[in-house]
């Protein structure tokens, strides 16, 4: 039986990393996203591809990075996020944009470009 395939959003760091090393230790083929793959040179744990989930373009090039190499996908988890501390009054505004794009609109881009490829296969699952 071949391994399941998952892709972790945020998997460079955090919980995202943690749900990887977890998975990857029992046998998963784990991919993990950062949107900074020159930052995370010396990441090892397992693969990581360039993606932001706010930006379609990078999810269609990873996606298809990703089943070039493994010819299936059977398990996303968003997990990609960030979150805004300090007085709302002195937020810039562009960090809230950032802050909803990121939390709301990227699993949203993530779901849309994966379905597909759930769906062609009869199998798959979202963990939100």
């Amino acid at each position: 039986m071949s391994k399941k395939v998952v892709l972790v959003t945020g998997g460079s760091s955090g919980i995202g990393r943690s749900i990887g090393n977890f998975l990857s230790d029992r046998g998963y083929a784990v991919y993990g996203t950062t949107r900074d793959l020159q930052k995370n040179k010396n990441f090892k744990d397992f693969e990581l591809l360039e993606l932001d989930v706010r930006k379609t373009e990078t999810i269609d090039a990873a996606l298809k990075l990703l089943l070039q190499k493994e010819g299936k996908l059977d398990i996303l988890i968003n997990n990609a996020g960030i979150g805004i501390t300090g007085a709302v009054e002195e937020t810039p505004n562009e960090a809230i944009q950032n802050a909803f794009e990121t939390n709301f609109i990227g699993p949203l881009n993530m779901m849309k470009a994966t379905m597909p490829i759930l769906r062609s296969q009869q199998q798959g699952r979202i963990i939100n």
